[in-house]
């Protein structure tokens, strides 16, 4: 929907959407209603959606939320893909292995940007478990 309000002809929009299916590595399953796919392929599928819009950035929040391990490798994958190609990604995450993954890391805490390893040995004789939340 979003490409036919960017008035783009039929053509392109096909163009588009096969590309970036392709790209997120579901092509023999563009056919498929969303109920026949698993979790990883539905979070690909949204991946695709807006790769067909040709993003300069991608916000993407807690994208491998509701994924086993090997979906969320796979999803993590594509995203650096997709960062490779020269899209700027900005992901919100709780999983310290996505956000190691990452090549910049702003961490925050009650809604302010914090540097982590000073905040942990400030508060370290205060809070022993602090380290086992981030």
């Amino acid at each position: 929907m979003p490409l036919r309000y960017r008035r783009l002809p039929a053509a392109e929009r096909k163009e588009r959407i096969e590309r970036a299916v392709e790209l997120v590595g579901l092509s023999s399953r563009l056919r498929h209603l969303p109920s026949q796919l698993s979790g990883g392929q539905q979070q690909r599928v949204a991946v695709a959606r807006v790769l067909a819009g040709d993003p300069k950035l991608i916000l993407a929040d807690e994208p491998t939320g509701n994924l086993d391990s090997m979906m969320s490798r796979e999803v993590m994958d594509l995203l650096e893909k997709i960062n490779e190609r020269g899209t700027t990604i900005v992901m919100v995450t709780h999983a310290p292995e996505c956000a190691a993954r990452a090549s910049r890391q702003i961490h925050l805490l009650d809604g302010k940007i914090v540097d982590m390893e000073s905040y942990v040995e400030a508060h370290a004789d205060r809070s022993p478990g602090l380290s086992a939340v981030l």
